[in-house]
Parts: C-alpha cells; sequence; structure tokens
C-alpha cells in the first residue's frame, strides 16, 4: 500500500504539470527519472545516462516501453504491475513506440517533443513522505556498512583492496555503490576525489561512497587513523565537523541554496580556513536520485 501511494503521489506531480502546460504525456527517458517514477533500478549498465525503458505518463495512465531482454524482469521485480507494457525487440529502437509533437514532454532535448528537464528535475527533487523514509533508512545502512568495512581496513592492504572490501560490504546490505572513493596517507591530502589506486592504506585511510537502493542514493565518508592524532589535526577536523554542521542548520524549509551556503561560508572563516577554502570543493547538495541534483558552490 506505502508503494502504492507513493506512486500516485508522484503521478499526480506529473498529471498537475501537464495541465499546466496544456499537454496531454510526458516521457521519461533519463535513469534517475525512471527511477523516480517507477521507484525501482531503471539501468543496466551504470554507465548510462538514459534508462532501460521509456515510460509515458498520460494524466489518466502509465506506459512501458523495453525490450525482450528487460520486460520479464522489469515486470517481476521493479514495476507496480498497473502499466501497460510495450515490448520490442532488442535490435529495435524504442523512439517509434513513443508519441511525439506539440502536446507530448520529454525530460531531455528534443526536436519533436517539448523539452520539461527543468520541471521534471524541480519535480523529482522534493521527495514525499515515503522516500524520505526510505532515504533515510538507506543512509543509516550505508553509514553501518561503511562502518563495518573500516573495521577491516589495515594499513598495509591497497586502496583497490580497501575498495574491494567496501564494495563487498556494501552489496550484503543490498546497496550498490555508485561512487567509490579511497585514499590511503600517501594520497588524501592531495586528491579531494580519490579513485581507489594500488599504493598502500598507511597511516591513514578515508572512504566515500554514494551508495544507492531503488533508485535514491546515500552518501557516506568515513576517516580512519591508525596513529594518534596530533592537537591540530584534531582542531582542523572538528573545524571541519562546525562548518558541516553550519551548512546542516542553514538547510531548512523556506531557506534558498544561497542561504544555506552563506551559512558554510562564514562559518570557514570563524574556524579559520582561508575566505576562499570553499572555492576549492563543491560543498554538496540536494541528494536523491543523483549523488548531487546539483552541487552548491
Amino acid at each position: 500500500m506505502t508503494r502504492a501511494l507513493e506512486q500516485r503521489e508522484k503521478r499526480a506531480r506529473i498529471k498537475a504539470l501537464l495541465e499546466s502546460k496544456g499537454l496531454d504525456a510526458l516521457i521519461l527517458k533519463k535513469g534517475a527519472n525512471v527511477a523516480w517514477i517507477i521507484g525501482g533500478r531503471a539501468h543496466i549498465p551504470t554507465t548510462l545516462e538514459l534508462a532501460c525503458l521509456d515510460v509515458i505518463v498520460y494524466k489518466d495512465r502509465i506506459v512501458v516501453v523495453t525490450n525482450k531482454i528487460e520486460a520479464p524482469r522489469l515486470e517481476a521485480e521493479e514495476l507496480s504491475g498497473d502499466e501497460e507494457l510495450i515490448v520490442i525487440n532488442w535490435f529495435e529502437g524504442r523512439d517509434q513506440q513513443l508519441p511525439s509533437g506539440e502536446k507530448i514532454g520529454i525530460d531531455g532535448p528534443d526536436n519533436n517533443r517539448i523539452n520539461l528537464s527543468a520541471e521534471v528535475e524541480e519535480l523529482r527533487r522534493s521527495l514525499n513522505s515515503f522516500e524520505v523514509d526510505r532515504l533515510k533508512k538507506i543512509g543509516s545502512d550505508a553509514a553501518k556498512s561503511l562502518g563495518e568495512s573500516m573495521l577491516k581496513i589495515s594499513p598495509k592492504m591497497s586502496e583497490v583492496a580497501a575498495a574491494g572490501v567496501i564494495a563487498e560490504n556494501l552489496w550484503a546490505h543490498n546497496l550498490e555503490p555508485v561512487v567509490l572513493l579511497v585514499a590511503g596517507s600517501e594520497r588524501i591530502e592531495s586528491f579531494r576525489h580519490p579513485l581507489p589506486t594500488t599504493s598502500l592504506i598507511g597511516s591513514l585511510f578515508m572512504g566515500v561512497i554514494c551508495a544507492r537502493r531503488k533508485g535514491l542514493i546515500a552518501s557516506v565518508t568515513r576517516i580512519l587513523s591508525f596513529n594518534s592524532l596530533s592537537k591540530e589535526i584534531e582542531q582542523r577536523y572538528q573545524g571541519l565537523l562546525n562548518v558541516e554542521a553550519a551548512f546542516f542548520s542553514g538547510t531548512k524549509v523556506g531557506a534558498t541554496y544561497g542561504q544555506a551556503f552563506k551559512s558554510g561560508e562564514v562559518e570557514y572563516l570563524k574556524q579559520g580556513f582561508a575566505r576562499d577554502e570553499w572555492s576549492k570543493h563543491h560543498q554538496g547538495g540536494p541528494t536523491g536520485y543523483l549523488p548531487r541534483d546539483f552541487p552548491r558552490s
């Protein structure tokens, strides 16, 4: 019942959008948007922006277009069961099954349809109560998984081996790693997005994950030291936590992203960081069906 209510609420958002634009239907092709509307997995290769199915949302029904390879799994594991299904051969293109014209919207640039990509992203960005509950659970499980992995990391382990430990533990918690960054003591202060290498971990380790379940993504970072920390490092780390807390405190209903950003920017200065510290890395951003819908900087 919960899933049905979640689906109904999302479809109502799209129906309202269609009515406001005077359109008959909206086509969703991008993986994040399709995962959002079906509440499930919409990808096969994780390297593609487009989903393995197209979803046509009319005011009174949902139509899914996919091929014979994907249809059985989608019906059994991802779809709600009330969608109309159009199944084509794997060697055929899906576009010929999609409506077109000035009364049809789509979530991207298109010569034959109305581009509503910005409007769809806005609909998707605001999670409903059911999604919030699911994301809380995903975040909790992701934090637990990475915490368990940290206990298995050793100084003589390579970064790629550590990445393997983290990935294995994520899958054990039914979480798919869509971002996995690892750095040992040799690289941790040199690179802000450290893809794992064969370098050894050494005395200091950082693991960063973006973990996905049924489309929704949670991000977690953990840092592990095998030696006692100096007072300087402890103070610096506490300062970063205070900056993070300022960003979180400024992120609330009714505030703009600019206001939330300003809260963190001011805290950087209070904690003794350089005035341009914020410019050295984006400061996060809204999450949901992408690791960041857009980075704030």
